[in-house]
């Protein structure tokens, strides 16, 4: 009987470690972010940062925090989320924990929920702008947000407590003929697409996305969106336009 559960102990730790060390290799920036507790990286409440990393910069960002929560507390009624916040004051650092492309942010959910910010993320507008991905993601869950999210909604969502202006309906109007060329971002599922082409070609999908959840968007149409959606129905048959 021991020597049954020896081997069988043995059975699931290799399971494990294949488990374990095929993550890390197909989803890197995920894992790291799920280990950042044993990276040497400072911690401040929900904030990471490595040692060495100016302290007015810390302190800019637990200013600016507060402020893109209450954003997001206007956009859901509240805030649920509490995501791990790592700072990377180099863009080595931003690769490695952040994406493989320089942004200023990235949000996303595994076992958790993680913002990763970069040195030209320290914004308002875009710090708000990720916690409301955060926020969506933890209302949906990891199923969710993986199998069934689309990429338009998702930013257009986060998009209306992103007030730079440049993503204005005025701008957006002045780009597409007073919005009788928009792109189908609609048609746009996945990140890939929706991030495709050109800068002002992205920026456009932004604009876009931004102006069709705007017109969309009321506080009971989300609450009614999000319920659908933990019900089990797809984004298409949960995004209703009334």
């Amino acid at each position: 009987m021991r020597k049954l559960l020896f081997k069988s102990g043995l059975v699931f730790f290799g399971l494990f470690v294949f488990i374990t060390a095929s993550h890390a290799y197909l989803f890197p920036h995920d894992t790291r972010n799920m280990l950042i507790d044993f990276y040497d990286f400072e911690k401040d409440g929900s904030i990471y940062y490595r040692s060495g990393v100016d302290p007015a910069v810390i302190e800019e960002l637990k200013e600016i925090l507060p402020l893109a929560e209450e954003r997001i507390k206007g956009l859901y009624g509240d805030k649920i989320s509490n995501p791990k916040i790592i700072y990377c004051a180099t863009d080595e650092y931003y690769l490695k924990f952040g994406v493989p492309i320089l942004t200023p942010a990235c949000a996303r959910i595994k076992i958790g929920t993680y913002m990763v910010i970069s040195k030209d993320g320290l914004d308002l507008d875009i710090i708000a702008h990720e916690l409301a991905h955060v926020e969506l993601y933890e209302r949906i869950g990891l199923l969710n947000t993986v199998m069934d999210m689309q990429a338009w909604f998702d930013e257009g969502l986060a998009m209306q407590v992103d007030y730079r202006d440049y993503y204005s309906e005025e701008t957006l109007r002045s780009k597409t003929n007073n919005l009788e060329t928009l792109p189908e971002v609609q048609a746009m599922k996945n990140y890939q697409q929706f991030g495709a082409g050109t800068k002002e070609q992205v920026k456009l999908n932004y604009m876009t996305a931004r102006y069709h959840i705007s017109k969309w968007y009321t506080p009971e149409k989300l609450e009614s969106f999000l319920e659908s959606i933990n019900e089990g129905s797809t984004l298409e048959e949960s995004f209703v336009i009334k």
